[in-house]
């Protein structure tokens, strides 16, 4: 879990209690910079054997010397953890500029901060804020708050992400995720753990899988401790993890682990892809949307995106020569294709043959899939293949 924000259940034992007056020298010198630093994790791309994006996460030399979840905590206790938030907030940006090129970057922040003006002016001032997630913890009953969905819609029109932190644990579950409706879903560790040996975890993340699916959102497992947990994630077709076991968190730009590499491209190369949907993707021609050139101008298999560059719609034929549009159906290159022909079946009858749209983690396509190939796919190889 990332520290921008507390870990709600997970407090150090620390040197003292966050209430203690001695905290307030040590949070003055935080907030104006001394003492704070920032490392990266990994955030692994499964199906492509290789690192999509980074979790910023803060540190703090003290003294005390204590985790950064506890320093949060008594950020809090003595009235300064917008401040605290805010100066993590601006050296994350910073730190973030540096990042490999094709990587997005996530930081965590407390939901009823975003409706801080010191840090949401923040997060909200560069022009764009493409390859920037916001974690949001599930463990905050935030629920449908008018002024947050404000903020995450101001997020989202720059080009930002809002991801849900620890799914599957905490307040209030499901009603959070259909009220945020997240870009990103985190899975929690606690379902993460030992799933290799658990029938019950993998149903779970499962069942987030597809509820995920169904709102357009990329899964992320997190705390990936062992090869078989990312070996049985990657069964799964949970599309990005992150973990121990494929990347510890540290200075600079840190890479996937080599054992884990190894691990995930002989899985690959064994299945032959046939797992995934990403064998069956093909280039798309992109188009923004309103356009001068006006509807009649559109092509069929088109993918038609908004000013961030993520697809709305995808342009179908119509049995008469014309055109018209699709809401467009988006799933991660590490989706099973009978997962993806259920879902595009499922569709309204008008438009249960357009193009499926593939995007990488960032939310940028990557091409289309064809209903034919899907059907083709699932005939030549069955399903859950």
């Amino acid at each position: 879990m990332s520290v921008v924000g507390p870990t709600p259940g997970t407090t150090s034992a620390g040197p003292m209690a966050p209430e203690d007056p001695a905290w307030g020298p040590a949070l003055e010198r935080a907030v104006a910079g001394e003492g704070v630093s920032v490392v990266a994790q990994p955030i692994v791309d499964v199906a492509g054997a290789r690192v999509a994006g980074y979790e910023l996460l803060s540190r703090f030399e003290g003294p005390p010397r204590a985790t950064p979840d506890l320093w949060f905590e008594a950020a809090r206790a003595h009235g300064l953890d917008g401040a605290l938030t805010a100066r993590t907030v601006g050296l994350m940006r910073e730190v973030a500029a540096t990042r490999p090129e094709g990587t997005f970057w996530t930081l965590n922040v407390e939901p009823h901060l975003l409706l801080s003006p010191e840090v949401s002016d923040l997060l909200l001032a560069p022009a764009r804020l493409d390859e920037m997630v916001v974690e949001l913890t599930e463990h905050v009953g935030y629920g449908e708050d008018p002024g947050l969905a404000r903020v995450m819609a101001a997020i989202r029109s720059l080009g930002g992400s809002i991801a849900m932190d620890d799914a599957g644990t905490g307040y209030s579950g499901l009603t959070q995720m259909l009220a945020v409706r997240p870009d990103i879903v985190k899975v929690d560790r606690s379902l993460v753990s030992g799933l290799d040996r658990d029938p019950v975890r993998r149903a779970a993340v499962r069942l987030l899988g597809d509820l995920s699916g169904q709102m357009d959102a990329w899964l992320l497992a997190e705390g990936v401790e062992t090869l078989a947990e990312l070996a049985e994630l990657a069964a799964l077709g949970v599309p990005l993890v992150q973990g121990w076991a494929v990347g510890r968190p540290g200075p600079g730009w840190p890479d996937l682990d080599p054992v884990a590499r190894a691990a995930l491209l002989e899985r690959g190369t064994r299945a032959g892809l046939g797992h995934y949907v990403f064998g069956l993707v093909r280039p798309a021609e992109l188009r923004g949307w309103p356009q001068e050139d006006g509807p009649e101008d559109l092509r069929a298999g088109e993918v038609v995106v908004d000013d961030t560059g993520r697809p709305r719609r995808v342009v179908v034929a119509d049995p008469g020569g014309g055109t018209h549009l699709a809401p467009a159906l988006v799933v991660s290159p590490s989706s099973p294709p009978d997962d993806v022909l259920r879902r595009a079946m499922a569709r309204a009858e008008e438009w249960r043959h357009a193009p499926v749209v593939c995007t990488d983690a960032r939310g940028r396509v990557m091409g289309t899939i064809a209903v034919v190939a899907l059907v083709d796919h699932v005939l030549e190889h069955g399903a859950g293949t």
